[in-house]
């Protein structure tokens, strides 16, 4: 009786051990789901599906002075190297608008969107679907962040924080398309005098980044965790300011709804420049139902 007793417990043993070894096979993946890897690059904006022709660059920095860029009919009327001089003088028209405070318009957005994205990834929301720590499994986000200041009329400027963001899975031959986040938050102020964005080192601008940043960080880790809808049934026409674009322009975009106060739009604008999900305080844009082509 005591060798059939110590049979049955050694049979329950080995029971139990498989049993194990079936949930947690040696040597093999959990197929728990891994976080998606944040990476944030410092390469910045590149090609004309990032800018157009004639912006001016801050030195050293991933800010981008656009909106002052005048006569690109001209450029057009004789072909390439008549854009190539129009899109030059304008860099230069840029170049003076900002000579002076050029120190005091530079800003590490890359630097600051990797420290608020540490800050918010430790909310309960984000914690299992993000890292910014590198995993030996899952998918990685590379997220190209800079800035966009244009200018509306000669003096007052819109500034819009831009996350250029691919997903990839890290499969052969991937390709992964590209959305882009446009922030702006509020209305056009100043850059230059006393109460301009450039005055105390540029301290009321870097502000004002740093809280648009923060909104589109939020919007993109809920638009790449579980996305935003683009139903072509809730089209709307949009008419108002957009990066890059000194005067208002009118373009159809999806509607995606609201992130707190602000507006999202998605312009399916493929190649052109403010193409991908744009953040807008309601009151710079007009919105009515897109028309039926």
């Amino acid at each position: 009786m005591r060798k059939l007793n110590l049979g049955v417990i050694a049979s329950a043993s080995a029971l139990a051990a498989q049993a194990i070894a079936a949930q947690d096979p040696v040597g093999q993946p959990s197929t728990q789901a891994q976080p998606t890897t944040i990476v944030y690059s410092n390469k910045g904006p590149n090609g004309l599906s990032d800018l157009p022709m004639g912006v001016h660059r801050i030195p050293d920095s991933n800010v981008i002075i656009s909106g002052h860029q005048k006569g690109g009919a001209l450029g057009i009327l004789f072909g390439l190297p008549g854009m190539l001089v129009q899109s030059s003088a304008n860099a230069e028209a840029g170049t003076g608008k900002v000579r002076n405070v050029q120190d005091d318009l530079r800003f590490d957005v890359t630097a600051k969107a990797a420290e608020l994205t540490g800050t918010i990834l430790a909310d309960e929301k984000y914690r299992q679907l993000f890292t910014l720590a590198p995993e030996a499994h899952g998918s990685t986000l590379t997220v190209l962040p800079y800035v966009v200041i244009t200018f509306e009329g000669e003096t007052d400027v819109r500034p819009y924080v831009v996350l250029k963001t691919r997903l990839g899975t890290g499969a052969p031959n991937e390709s992964p398309k590209a959305i882009k986040y446009f922030c702006c938050e509020g209305k056009p102020l100043p850059l230059l005098g006393g109460n301009g964005l450039a005055e105390n080192e540029g301290a009321g601008l870097k502000a004002l980044l740093t809280a648009e940043l923060e909104t589109a960080i939020h919007v993109m880790l809920q638009d790449r965790s579980q996305p935003y809808l683009r139903d072509d049934q809730k089209k709307i026409a949009v008419k108002g300011y957009l990066p890059f674009v000194g005067k208002p322009f009118k373009f159809k975009g999806y509607d995606l709804g609201r992130y707190n106060d602000y507006a999202l739009v998605d312009f399916h604008a493929g190649a052109l420049v403010f193409g991908g999900v744009n953040i807008a305080e309601p009151s710079s844009l007009e919105i009515t139902p897109a028309t039926a082509k």
